[in-house]
């Protein structure tokens, strides 16, 4: 039983550290991205939310794969 509380506590601690990372990864690129709109930078501005955009709709469309073949 006490195997299973420590990994447990291991896992949470591991999740809670990788939610502080992807939070911290959504702030840098939103302070990145307004940053350059307000330096006039517009070019990195575009490029980045294209960026962003083509990632969701591949995160999106791979999982409506999945789905389809009924893998998840």
């Amino acid at each position: 039983m006490d195997d299973l509380v420590v990994t447990g506590a291991f896992g949470l601690i591991g999740f809670y550290l990788a939610v502080i990372l992807l939070l911290f990864a959504i702030y840098s690129v939103a302070r990145l991205v307004y940053n350059s709109l307000i330096s006039g930078n517009f070019e990195l501005a575009l490029g980045s939310t294209i960026v962003i955009l083509v990632a969701g709709s591949l995160y999106l469309a791979i999982g409506c794969w999945l789905h389809k073949t009924d893998w998840i």
